[in-house]
């Protein structure tokens, strides 16, 4: 009687301390869900994914002046650029007509390999388009989705390639940061909506609100 009684109580200590895990590993991965779901991390990942044509030669180009301008616009988040071997884009990704690369398409390839802490951006020198206010294939200079850990960029519409680095900014704070276009509507803003116009020559900073607003999201 004595053995089972004693037998008893360790079933019931190891029950208890299995219970006791359990409850800590369910509250450890709620906490880390709700980490995820608060919004930007610090310390990111961003690996630049050159398509085609577009050279790892200009890819270094533009992690240089990223590596230069970025970081005094968003704050310090601990930003670190890569940029990843070159790799050819899938006819898959083009529209039905297949005269266009589907930015949304470029995105969702690059997604499965995308996270809070590294954000993928994609590069090319081809012609994207999305589905745009009745347009079926609305040409764009870059695309990004607030669900997505993904962007695209394109030089095809971009007047002065000089200037892919504020591009590239533009679609990198809407992804990482899931932030709109600048609110003020300010003309040196690099958040202002493009409207179409693809000259960012005279966009070279985050206006004030921009800047605000950014720096408390972090």
């Amino acid at each position: 009687m004595k053995t089972r009684k004693h037998t008893n109580i360790l079933w019931k200590t190891i029950f208890s301390i299995v219970i006791i895990l359990s409850t800590n590993a369910i509250l450890m991965a709620c906490h880390n869900k709700n980490m995820e779901d608060e919004g930007p991390q610090k310390n990111v990942l961003i690996s630049l994914q050159p398509f085609d044509n577009f050279t790892q030669k200009e890819a270094e180009s533009l992690q240089k002046d990223l590596e230069k301008n970025l970081s005094p616009l968003i704050g310090d988040i601990g930003v670190q650029i890569e940029v990843l071997p070159n790799k050819p884009l899938s006819d898959d990704l083009k529209n039905d007509t297949k005269s266009r690369y589907r930015a949304d398409k470029i995105i969702n390839s690059l997604e499965k390999n995308a996270n809070k802490k590294n954000i993928i951006i994609g590069l090319t020198h081809h012609d994207v388009s999305i589905t745009y206010k009745g347009h079926q294939d609305w040409g764009v200079l870059g695309l990004s989705r607030h669900s997505k850990k993904a962007c695209v960029v394109s030089t095809f519409r971009l007047r002065n390639h000089k200037d892919l680095w504020k591009l590239t900014t533009h679609e990198f704070i809407h992804t990482y940061f899931k932030y709109a276009h600048c609110p003020e509507d300010n003309n040196t803003c690099i958040m202002k909506d493009a409207k179409g116009h693809a000259d960012f020559s005279n966009k070279s900073t985050l206006c004030k609100t921009c800047k605000e607003n950014i720096i408390k999201a972090q």
